[in-house]
Formats: structure tokens, C-alpha cells, sequence
């Protein structure tokens, strides 16, 4: 008589998806959260995450049409991207060809889709993808699957940059700097530089920055005056350009910029700079954020020097990133400041109490909090370095892209206190 497996513990699969369901929030959250580093990712949300789903594929094909395919058509988010990544991460063609159908069905499931697809290990994820290019409806969603998985977008790039929808477009302008022969696009960032809509100008002058394009300097800097000009003061701030600095600190006086330019500032890096920035300590709204200045610069930990004071109750519905940094106590803070500020030079640029180097910024983006690796990659970036490194993505990939980019810093020697203006 032939084996027949035993029939699977149906309360402990669906527990395995519903934990999947909740770890896969907590894994995007920990992605850009301040009080996580890449191995406490890695270690936590990723690796219980990973368990889970492989909970849902060893217990047997019968998971997929009982559990997973109607996930698939369910209305929360977290839940169908648990699903399709176990799916996907099943043998043979049939978990993908399942996947693809929901992204082909479903306009409003494609984004939960997509962080599926960019979580799973499968070879065959970009040439299906590249087959969707064709499809005018998804395109862009198929274009940004293969952007994540660090393929080039070739031809498909053209239509989205002439596209008459400003999201496609943009999406389009932000990722010219990472195609092969990005000099091939140069024109069509230089005419988005001049276009009114400022979902397009952002991404043009991100564009153009990580290109060296002197025009798009010169609209990040009329842009970054502008009240939604949030990440052109970023760009500004990594710059560190003192001519540029009067724009950041006239954002950080105004109440409804303040919380953008204490970000901006944070990546300065120079004694001046927490000077300033700490005058914003005891303000309700964004003392955190000015101690988040405080950290960056001096590389203390509040928590860990007794330096914080414990944070106000949030609304849980409204729970942001920056919500988890701690609050200072802000006399505190100061007394320290005060105390050790003859340790810094002024003049010098500083991460976590360093002298901002090479090997600085590499341990911020492996060490370093989550939130702010993003910001240091976009650092290397207009300094003329391509990262290849996805923030976003499952931080196996990650290493990978790490230790690549480590090989590239250490061939080319490159000078990371240079000032492109």
C-alpha cells in the first residue's frame, strides 16, 4: 500500500500564516525603524518571518489551495504578501504561476504582490517580470519588481519617462542612475528639472544629483526653499556645502519644516550644527528629533547613557518610524554637550562621534540604524559611488550588495569629503 502522509495540524498551518501575516508588517517596519541595525533585523522580524513561511510550505501542497490562494484574494495587505511568498517559495511553477495571476487580476493587491516578489530567492522571478513590461496596465509595477531585484530596465525605461502620469514618470527619472548607461537619459532629467509638478522636479533632482549634473544642484537648492522642498534640504545637508546652510536653518525655524530640517541636519554632522539643533530638545513635537541630531553627531545612546526620559503614549494606528526614538531629557543632553563638545573639531563632519570616512559611513549602513541607512547610501551616491544596495530588501540580499559595495569603495579610493557642486 503506498505512503500516504499524514494529514497536517490545520490549526498549527493557519497559525504559521496568521504569524507570517504579523511578521511580515513587523519586518517592513523594521526596515526603516530607528532602534534597529541589519543584524538585529536579520536575527528578529527576518529570521521569524522566514520560519513561518517555511512552516507553510513543508506541511505539503494541500496548504496552497486551502490557505494561501484564498489569501490571495483577501483584502489585507501583510496577509497576501505572507501568502505569495510561500508560494513562491514552494517547488515548481504553480506557487509563481499563482502569484502572477492575482498580480495580473488585481490592481489593488500588485504592491503586496510586489514585496513578495522582491522577498523570494527565484531565478525566474525577472524574465517573468520583464514579460509583464508588455502589459501597458502593469508595466510600471513590473518595472519597479525588477528595479528592487537590481535588474536594468533597458527599453521599458523610455515609456516611462515619457509617460503623461507623473508617479510612472518619476518613478522613470529616479531610476536612470541605475541603468548601465545612465548618460543615455541625461536630456530627459534635464527637461523634468524644468516641469512644474513637484512629484516629478523631486525625482528629476534626485536623478540629476546622482548623475553629477550641476543644473540639478542649482534646483535643489532653489527647491530646498520650498515648503515641500523636504528632500532637496536633504540633499543640501549631505552636500554640507556652508553656503547652503542658511536654507536649512531658515526651514528649521518655521514650525511646519522644522521636523524635515532637524533630519536634514542630522547628516551635516558638525559641532556647529548640534548647536544649533539643540535648541529644539525640550520642544514636545520634535525633541526627539533633535536628539536623533544629538546621536548621529556624538554617537551616544540616550537610552544607554540615561540621557532619556520615558516617550509619551502614541496612537497605535498612527505609529511612525520616528515614533520608536527616544526622548531626550533635555537638560541632560545639554550637560553632556556642554561637558564633551572640546571633543569635536569644529569645521569636522561626524557620524556616531567619528570623523565622517569611508569606513564610517560603511559601518553606519551595516551597523547603523535602519532608518538612516537610506540617507547614507544617497551620501555615497552624489559623491559618485553606486551602491547597488537595496534598503528594502531581505537582508541575506543585503549582505550581498554590501560586501560588493565594499569592494567598490576599496578599488576606487574614493574621496568622500568631496563637495560636488
Amino acid at each position: 500500500m503506498p505512503y500516504a502522509p499524514p494529514e497536517p495540524r490545520w490549526d498549527i498551518v493557519e497559525e504559521h500564516l496568521d504569524e507570517a501575516e504579523f511578521l511580515w508588517g513587523m519586518w517592513e517596519h523594521s526596515l526603516r525603524a530607528p532602534h534597529y541595525a541589519l543584524e538585529d533585523v536579520a536575527r528578529g522580524p527576518e529570521a521569524r518571518l522566514s520560519a513561518n513561511l517555511d512552516g507553510l510550505v513543508i506541511n505539503g501542497p494541500e496548504v496552497a489551495p486551502r490557505l494561501l490562494l484564498p489569501a490571495l484574494a483577501g483584502a489585507e495587505p501583510q496577509r497576501v504578501s505572507a501568502a505569495a511568498a510561500a508560494l513562491l517559495a514552494g517547488p515548481g511553477d504553480a506557487g509563481p504561476d499563482a502569484v502572477l495571476a492575482a498580480w495580473r487580476g488585481s490592481e489593488a493587491s500588485r504592491p503586496a504582490l510586489a514585496r513578495a516578489l522582491v522577498w523570494a530567492d527565484r531565478p525566474d522571478i525577472p524574465p517573468r517580470m520583464r514579460a509583464e513590461l508588455d502589459e501597458l496596465d502593469h508595466a510600471a509595477a513590473a518595472a519597479a519588481v525588477l528595479r528592487a531585484l537590481g535588474e536594468p530596465l533597458g527599453d521599458a525605461l523610455g515609456p516611462l519617462l515619457a509617460s503623461d502620469d507623473p508617479a510612472e514618470r518619476a518613478f522613470g527619472l529616479r531610476a536612470v542612475a541605475d541603468e548601465p548607461r545612465p548618460e543615455h537619459h541625461v536630456a530627459a532629467v534635464a527637461a523634468a528639472l524644468a516641469e512644474l509638478d513637484p512629484v516629478i522636479v523631486d525625482a528629476a533632482i534626485v536623478a540629476g544629483v546622482r548623475l553629477g549634473l550641476p543644473a540639478a544642484w542649482a534646483r535643489a537648492r532653489e527647491r530646498a526653499a520650498d515648503r515641500g522642498g523636504d528632500e532637496s534640504l536633504l540633499l543640501l545637508a549631505l552636500a554640507a556645502d556652508p553656503a547652503d546652510l542658511p536654507v536649512l536653518h531658515a526651514a528649521l525655524a518655521q514650525k511646519r519644516r522644522r521636523a524635515a530640517a532637524l533630519w536634514a541636519l542630522g547628516f551635516v554632522g558638525t559641532p556647529a550644527t548640534l548647536d544649533v539643533c539643540a535648541e529644539w530638545l525640550e520642544d514636545d513635537k520634535v525633541g526627539h528629533l533633535a536628539a536623533e541630531v544629538f546621536t548621529a553627531i556624538s554617537g551616544v545612546d540616550l537610552a544607554r547613557a540615561g540621557l532619556s526620559v520615558r516617550a509619551p503614549e502614541t496612537d497605535a494606528r498612527r505609529v511612525a518610524a520616528e515614533d520608536a526614538l527616544p526622548r531626550p531629557n533635555a537638560m541632560a543632553v545639554l550637560a553632556w554637550w556642554v561637558e564633551h563638545r572640546g571633543r569635536f573639531t569644529d569645521g569636522t563632519r561626524y557620524l556616531a562621534g567619528v570623523p565622517r570616512s569611508r569606513e564610517r559611513l560603511l559601518a553606519g549602513l551595516t551597523a547603523g540604524p535602519m532608518r538612516r541607512r537610506p540617507a547614507l547610501l544617497l551620501d555615497l551616491e552624489i559623491h559618485g559611488v553606486r551602491t547597488r544596495v537595496d534598503a528594502t530588501a531581505p537582508t541575506r540580499r543585503q549582505r550581498v550588495q554590501l560586501a560588493a559595495l565594499r569592494r567598490t569603495l576599496e578599488a576606487a579610493h574614493v574621496d568622500l569629503d568631496r563637495i560636488p557642486t
